[in-house]
Parts: structure tokens; sequence; C-alpha cells
């Protein structure tokens, strides 16, 4: 069996990932069309918005290409991709260095001491500058970041590399061609030199040689810098360019010599991580699976870790370039797509035993930016719900769900351009149009006084009439629930069949306050009087009259609006922070601290929502789009008096 290497390519927008994953497979002998970016929205938009797929065999060994999106707003796939993978690519543009989304990969790979290589692209441009380039990578990162490779440029044209390991040139037009250039002695000496002794602190008997100065082979050198790659110490960079594809074969080769592979035992239990969920055109839901141990077969079945259900292994697909092809069976470190996965979900762990060990793949953020959305048509209402659930189970940064106070349709993304693209494949593939809005603040309403109210609901217009008394007292409450009913009835003044009308009504009061028409939420509600009639009596006629005398004395109360707070975390250059802490105290924001991250600031605070619904957008503006946050759901607390003022005469003019 050959070996298998899963190689994830990631990078900022526009450093020429999906350009290199195509030369390299071209390279490699794949003839048919190579089509990444394969849906709809990404031929419409010219960028990745979902993981690539692609494959091509070099020798013995296959590697698999996980292409992920360098746009920010599609950070999701790379969280997906790297985990699965046995080394990351970090494919940095030769002119720009490192850019947001160079930031963000790094966080996933190098800095979590995960397998990582640095290829500097686009060597063929005019300004590139692979000592710019290195400089950049190390001004912004922490780690042993080491080339293996220098270019060699002639008249401005990329036209080789020096091989630091093997100490000889390698040019693209002259093959046999070895010696390097006068000019680069001097440079080669240098980062050779470092490089053998970074390499040599992988291995005590490597370490003594150096100190001594003993000659070390280029065998001995590969071996420590592949221990070094592979516990996540060492971070070997290359240069290429992808558009001219040169650069590529000396790039195959540290990716299928260089790079540790995955330890296989196909005698093992099976187990596998579904990484990826895609709804293909032809084959329907597809689950993209890495193979951890033993072998995943075709007509066999498999258990979801920790309690899911059995799946059936019907249809499975490996690639070949960027087709998928019928495979009947596949050993440990292959990436399969599983057909007819409708039971599958992100990050489902799938082993031969219930009790198998799951695969931890990392939290993925969460939505930061929300839409109200609406069908345009009646014919778009009936195919809405199933377009919805279809498309947003396949990812972990979109959320729909249905907002319990406002009773809006919410839609939340990573930011417009997230959702701009989700709602485009909703037309594309399902033929459902929406339109988007702000959506409104989920405000409650509450009180901040005891108060008292006595309502008599009495009607007679012949037969039998309608006759309810009820007396109610009203004070806050914060327990748990944000309600509390109390029957404080002595004697028969209301008969306790009657009670239930009573709670009936003062629930239904509780649906709409007085203020704002916005649920009422953290109220102690005692009914402690009333009367009634032996005949005009019933609970409808106690749910009347306890919906009224409720309405009264909420209005004694001194009632206020509520509003829900954020806990917001930013994670931000440093040259940035006090720009962002500033605008976060202006958005009513409480700073409760700051925690220091290298050259990062994790900023923690809490924000009223209404003052969060663009922040996506503007943090993103303030910060060149280097910053990130994250937020999620901390309290209700009152909304200040001039603020208040406001969206009451909002919500009455509306109502008008």
């Amino acid at each position: 069996m050959g070996q298998l290497r899963t190689i994830c390519l990631v990078g900022h927008s526009g450093c020429g990932k999906t350009t290199l994953a195509t030369a390299l497979m071209k390279r490699a002998g794949i003839k048919e069309q190579i089509l990444l970016d394969a849906s709809q929205e990404e031929k419409d938009r010219g960028y990745s918005i979902d993981i690539g797929y692609g494959a091509f065999t070099k020798g013995d060994t296959t590697v698999t290409l996980l292409d992920t999106p360098g746009g920010d707003e599609f950070i999701e796939e790379m969280y997906k991709a790297v985990p699965v993978s046995d080394v990351s690519l970090l494919v940095v543009h030769a002119e720009k260095a490192v850019e947001v989304v160079t930031e963000r990969a790094w966080d996933l790979t190098g800095a979590a001491k995960r397998p990582t290589l640095v290829l500097v692209n686009q060597m063929d441009r005019e300004n590139a500058s692979f000592e710019k380039a290195i400089a950049s990578l190390r001004d912004h990162f922490e780690g042993k970041l080491l080339p293996i490779q220098l270019p060699i440029r002639e008249g401005g044209a990329f036209v080789g590399v020096v091989d630091l390991i093997a100490n000889q040139a390698v040019y693209f037009a002259e093959k046999g061609k070895k010696a390097i250039p006068d000019d680069l002695a001097g440079p080669v000496e240098d980062a050779r030199s470092s490089l053998i002794e970074e390499a040599s602190t992988m291995d005590d008997e490597l370490m003594m040689k150096f100190l001594e100065e003993e000659p070390i082979s280029t065998e001995e050198i590969t071996t420590s810098l592949s221990i070094g790659v592979a516990q996540g110490e060492l971070i070997p960079v290359l240069c290429a360019s992808g558009a001219e594809e040169k650069g590529l074969d000396t790039l195959t080769q540290v990716l299928t010599g260089l790079v540790p592979g995955p330890a296989l035992d196909a005698a093992a239990a099976t187990r596998a991580i579904v990484f990826d969920l895609t709804n293909d055109p032809y084959l329907g839901r597809l689950a993209y699976a890495r193979v951890l141990d033993g072998t995943v077969q075709e007509g066999k079945s498999l258990v979801v870790v920790g309690g899911g259900g059995k799946i059936e292994i019907r249809d499975m697909y490996t690639l070949e370039g960027t087709k998928q092809k019928r495979e009947p069976k596949a050993p440990a470190g292959s990436i399969i797509a599983i057909g007819k996965a409708e039971d599958l979900k992100l990050g489902d762990t799938v082993a031969t035993s219930i009790d198998g060990a799951a695969f931890d793949m990392p939290a993925f953020p969460q939505p930061v930016y929300s839409r109200t959305i609406v069908p345009k048509s009646q014919a778009d209402v009936e195919k809405m719900s199933e377009a919805l659930r279809e498309v947003s189970t396949t990812k972990a940064t979109i959320q729909v769900e249905r907002d319990p106070v406002t009773k809006e349709q919410i839609l939340r993304g990573m930011g417009d351009i997230h959702l701009s693209v989700f709602i485009e494949r909703l037309k594309n593939r399902y033929n459902v149009s929406l339109e988007t809005h702000t959506p409104q603040i989920p405000y409650k309403e509450t009180i901040r006084k005891k108060a008292e109210a006595k309502y008599r609901h009495k009607k007679q217009s012949g037969g039998r009439g309608q006759f309810g008394e009820v007396v109610l007292r009203i004070e806050p409450f914060d327990g748990e629930g944000g309600y509390q009913f109390l029957d404080e009835i002595k004697g028969a003044s209301i008969p306790g069949q009657y009670i239930p009308g009573v709670e009936k009504g003062v629930v239904e009061a509780m649906e709409e306050g007085n203020l704002a028409k916005y649920p009422v939420t953290n109220v102690s509600v005692a009914v402690f009087d009333g009367s009634y009639h032996p005949v005009d009596s019933s609970e409808l006629a106690f749910k009347i009259a306890a919906r009224s005398a409720f309405r009264d004395a909420f209005d004694k109360a001194n009632p206020t609006l509520l509003e829900p707070v954020m806990n917001v975390q930013v994670r931000v250059p440093e040259e940035f922070t006090g720009d962002i802490i500033s605008d976060l105290n202006g958005r009513r924001g409480r700073i409760l601290g700051m925690d220091p991250a290298g050259k990062i600031t994790v900023i923690r605070a809490e924000v009223p929502l209404s003052e969060m619904m663009s922040y996506a957008l503007d943090l993103k503006s303030r910060t060149q789009g280097r910053a990130v946050f994250q937020m999620e759901y901390a309290k209700y607390q009152a909304v200040p008096g001039n603020i208040q003022e406001k969206v009451v005469a909002q919500a009455r003019q509306n109502e008008e």
C-alpha cells in the first residue's frame, strides 16, 4: 500500500492557493479539467467559498489537497480542514507578506504547534521579496521559521532556487545546472548554517556533530527536520510561483518526503471524523471524513461515537484530481466522501464501537452578524424552510432561528458577504428568494416596584352572564424562569377551580407589556382577593379579569424596558487597543478586562446588543480587518431613560 498525505492550503485571499493547488495537480499529471472553485457562487465571485478538494499521486504517495478560502468571513473552512491534515501549507504573497487571514491561519497552525510549512508564493511578481516576506513572518509570529530554500533571480525573473538541505541550486529551465550563483554564496552559507543548527536541536547526536563541526549529511538534516515538523517545533519556509508553475517539483518533494505521514494500522478498529458536509448537485448530501484508524468499507456499518445512530456505508468516494471516484474501501489516512449521509453531522466521529474515542475538533467561531430574512413570495415561503435546513446544516457558522421575542426569522453568519453568499446559494440551488432587514432588538419589559390592582369583569347580554373579580399584587422577581404566580386566596372569595383561569390571564397579559408591546419578565404575581357569582362565573371570566388587573397593576409599578447585553471578546492587534476600547465605551460598553497575548490584546466587555448590530463591519473598518470578535448573550438590564423614550415612541408610531 502506498503512502498518504493530506495537505491543507491556508492563507489570505489572493495569495494564490487555488492556482497553486491546480498547478500541483497538473504538474503531477492530472489530465482532466481541474475545478476547485466549483460552486456557482464561487464562479460568479471569482474566489473560494468552500473547501476545494483535489488529489494527485507522486511516486508511491497519494497527496490530497484541501484548498481553504482566504476570506476572513469564510474562516470556518480552515477550522474544518487544518485538524484533519498531516501538514498545513501557509501560503504567503511574495509582495504583501503577512496579511489578515495569514495571522488567523497561524493561530490555527504554527501557533498551535501543528505541523506547518510556509510557502512564499508568486515569486514571479516584479516586487516579490523573499527576504521581506521572511522578515514580516518573523516580526508577526513566534516560532522557528527556517528557510530551506533561497530564490534565484536573474534580470528580475524567478529562475530557480537554492536547496539549502542539499546545498545546491535547482534551475527550472536548466536541469543540469547546479552551481550556486556567486552573489548568493554568503547568504546561502548563513542560511544553511542556521538551518543545520536548528535542525540539530531535534537530535542529540546531530547536535554533537554540529558543535564539533563534523560533516552532516543531507539525510541527517532531512530526518531531523521531519521530526521538528511533526512536533510543530520547526517551520520550513519555501518559495515558488504557482502561476508560472515554478518551484513545484521541489515543493512536491518536500510534501511527500519531508512531511511526516500518518501512523497507519489497517488492522485497528475503524474510526473516522466527519469534518465537512456538502450538497452535491449529482450525488446529494456528501460527508467528507478522514479515516483515522482501520479501514472504512462499503457495505459495512459504523456508529456515531457517544450515542448516535448506526451509519450504513453505502456509497463511498475518494478523489482523482477534483473528480470523485467510487472506492470500495479506504485505509487510515484517506480522505473520503460518504454518500447518502443525511444522518451525519459536522464533527461526528464514526467508529465500529459506540465507545470509540471521539476526535477533538476545535470549537468553531460563533456567528456575529445577523439579519432578518423574509421570503419574497408565497412560493418562497413554501420552499424556504427545507432549503434553509439543507444549506445551514452544512455550515457551523450559519445559524437560522426564530427569535422568541420578536418572532422574526433570523439568519446569523460571520458578516455581510457571508450572508449574501448564503442567500445567493438558496436562490441558485433551491430557487428561494429572500429579502433581508436589520433585526429588531428583543427588548423585554419589567417593573421596579410593588403595586396592586382590582378588576371586575361583568357582562350580561341575555342568558348566562360573565362575572369574575380579581385583586392582584405584582412585585419585582429575580428568581428562576423570570416569573412566579402565587395563590394567596383565603376562604372562598375565588373558588379553586377558577385559579387556573386567573394564571392564564396573567400569562396572557405578560406576552405584551404596556410600554412597547414587548414580553414582560421578572415579575411575581399574587392573587389574594376577589369575588365570584355562583351562576355567571367561569374560568374564562376570571382569565379576562386577571388579564386586565395585571395591566392596571403593571402601569402603577414603575415599568421599564430591559435590553439584552452581550459578553463580547475582541482580539485586537496591540496598536489598535486604545481605539477599540474607546469605541466600546462609546457603545455603552463596560470594559471587564484586558489580557495581553503576544502582540494581541484580548478585550473583554459587556455591551448592549442594540449597539452591536453593525459591529462586525465597523470593527473590520477600524482595524483593516485585523481584529476579530465573538459575543454571546450575558443578561438583560434596564434601558437608560433617554433610549427608552425613543424605543417606546417608535413602537407606538409603528402601532399607528
